[in-house]
């Protein structure tokens, strides 16, 4: 009697279907035997190019063009760009990495432009002269119609500020000044406000790597507290 009921529900039963289309042939296309390609090409369709024997061009200042030695300070190489970033959210993204490297390579140069001052050491014009911090007598001799020219464009743009307001009469309080050369100290020793190693990068993988750089040091602030 029971099994009878049984099968009465479930000739009863109405069958239900995740999707009411017909059955599909679908083919999965991975590491197989039917696939005519080599590993190499196999990788580069998920990872990219660069694979077949060239060597590495990684962001990491240990595989760079080493550092030179100007005004005592050991000033890294530019850092490159790297073309190796697989869009997967790795926990050390190599635009992170780039980020971290133009950093360090911004406050090096800053700090070498800063002390080179009380020199007459020329900068090397293959390791990226910072122009807009450095005199004429260290900056090459190939580079001064540039470093006139950077400077004929910035006089122009104060100029243009200057004509908005009135001519000032009376020189400006000892106060204004003292702020004035503080900020200009405080310019040199930024290494960010510049836009070098970012120029040919899109803003919003600058963002990217500067909110993932700014999370981690908020994580990092806050792990040592939690662990007590």
């Amino acid at each position: 009697m029971m099994i009878t009921m049984r099968a009465t529900m479930r000739a009863n039963m109405t069958m239900r279907r995740f999707s009411s289309c017909r059955k599909i042939s679908m083919t999965f296309e991975g590491n197989t035997r039917g696939i005519a390609a080599t590993p190499e090409e196999r990788m580069q369709r998920i990872f990219g190019g660069r694979l077949k024997g060239e060597p590495p061009k990684s962001t990491s200042r240990i595989l760079t063009g080493g550092s030179k030695l100007i005004a005592g300070v050991e000033v890294p190489e530019k850092p490159g760009q790297p073309d190796n970033c697989c869009m997967s959210g790795c926990v050390n993204c190599v635009w992170e990495l780039y980020n971290d490297d133009v950093r360090y390579w911004k406050q090096k140069r800053n700090e070498a432009a800063l002390k080179i001052r009380d020199s007459t050491e020329v900068w090397p014009s293959n390791w990226d002269p910072p122009l807009d911090k450095l005199e004429m007598k260290n900056i090459p001799p190939t580079l001064h119609g540039k470093k006139m020219q950077l400077e004929e464009d910035l006089a122009k743009q104060h100029q243009t500020v200057a004509n908005l307001f009135p001519k000032r009469t009376n020189p400006l309080p000892k106060s204004v000044q003292q702020a004035k050369q503080r900020n200009l100290a405080k310019k040199i020793h930024t290494p960010v406000e510049e836009n070098d190693g970012w120029d040919d990068i899109p803003v919003y993988i600058k963002a990217f790597a500067e909110f993932e750089r700014q999370r981690k040091l908020k994580k990092n602030k806050i792990q040592p507290q939690t662990s007590h």
